[in-house]
């Protein structure tokens, strides 16, 4: 699942980039917006740091669902209304989400990946994230530059996310891991 947020990530910034270049809101400087988009996304980042660190009690699983949750919101509402406002809250949730999602599947990989491959486990999973934010990128580039256009696909590709979330976590619920030895 953190994939899908650096996937956001990657497409807000090469999305953004184009779009505020070719197509800027009308009355606001393309520059400036996206500056304000980049500035609210880094606040997101450091607010999601502060507000895991007070959520650190309650399950990861249940963090990391919450923030997939906003994402897809936020992302919706940019794609339906999409104005300067949906996307300074799409920013913002955006850091925030991502970092709340790192926060949780890197607490999940401390409980439940054995230590003698935990330190592979957290490179595969940056070298994965890095691959996703490229993926990202390139829906980014390859989509036209129409707003709602792009903003819908990455709200769908978000809501597959979560409706495998679901799914999974479902899954689980009905038939549970067999215990193994540590």
């Amino acid at each position: 699942m953190p994939e899908s947020m650096t996937t956001l990530t990657g497409f807000l910034t090469l999305f953004m980039a184009f779009l505020m270049r070719e197509h800027p809101i009308p009355g606001h400087s393309g520059t400036l917006v996206l500056g304000l988009v980049v500035g609210a996304a880094g606040t997101g980042n450091a607010l999601g740091t502060v507000v895991g660190n007070a959520l650190s009690r309650l399950r990861p699983d249940v963090i990391i669902s919450a923030a997939l949750i906003l994402d897809v919101l936020a992302a919706v509402a940019t794609a339906t209304f999409y104005s300067l406002w949906t996307l300074l809250a799409l920013g913002l949730v955006a850091g925030l989400a991502a970092q709340l999602i790192k926060l949780g599947s890197d607490a999940v990989v401390q409980r439940d990946i054995d230590e003698n491959v935990r330190t592979r486990v957290f490179a595969w999973s940056e070298t994965v994230l890095q691959i996703a934010w490229v993926i990202g990128g390139g829906i980014g580039i390859a989509l036209p530059l129409i707003p709602r256009l792009g903003f819908g696909v990455i709200s769908g590709l978000l809501l597959l996310v979560l409706a495998a979330s679901v799914r999974i976590r479902m899954s689980r619920r009905r038939h549970p891991p067999l215990p193994h030895s540590r």
